[in-house]
């Protein structure tokens, strides 16, 4: 039996190398249960990173310059959103954090939204959360920071409902300034 161990290439998991059952035996566990949790995160995430990516060539072609901030959140304890977008022209400037889920709520932790917040504040631009529920088949919604976020009962953390975006989230158009849409009550 061998061990098929996978490196990430390009945000494609790509075959490395097998390790013989022989070396594996001078390997530790925790070495092996960390490689593993390593590349289960990797493949998690690869998803959130192509929307991500979409979301970037989507503001570019809508005349925004924008930057991706890879591995935002992670390796320093500095806010890092996801996303920095802005366009003089437009006279629109936003700051995001994106999301993608399979199900129909996602949690988010206060210390995230405080992050947003804190790094909205420094830079002076719009904080927004893009969520796509991914078994809606729906584009993204936005959500504006903290006022259209759902506090958790009994908690700090906040929530969105599939129902909740789709009700008070905003489309990528209307984030731009394509178009507004008016939303019946």
């Amino acid at each position: 039996m061998k061990l098929q161990v996978f490196s990430l290439l390009n945000s494609n998991i790509t075959l490395v190398s097998t390790i013989s059952r022989k070396f594996i035996g001078h390997l530790s566990l925790e070495f092996l249960f960390g490689l593993l949790y390593i590349m289960v995160g990797v493949y998690l995430s690869s998803s959130g990173v192509k929307a991500e990516r979409d979301l970037v060539h989507m503001f570019w072609e809508a005349g925004f310059a924008v930057l991706r901030a890879p591995a935002s959140g992670g390796g320093t304890a500095l806010p890092r959103p996801d996303l920095i977008a802005g366009s003089i022209r437009r006279k629109k400037f936003f700051v995001l954090e994106i999301k993608t889920i399979r199900k129909d709520t996602l949690y988010i932790s206060e210390e995230q939204i405080a992050s947003l917040l804190e790094f909205s504040k420094r830079i002076g631009f719009e904080p927004y959360i893009g969520i796509k529920f991914k078994n809606r088949r729906k584009g993204f919604s936005f959500l504006h920071v903290p006022d259209q976020l759902l506090s958790v009962r009994n908690g700090t953390n906040y929530k969105i409902t599939y129902s909740h975006a789709s009700s008070a989230g905003i489309s990528f158009g209307e984030l731009i300034g394509d178009f507004q849409q008016e939303k019946l009550l």
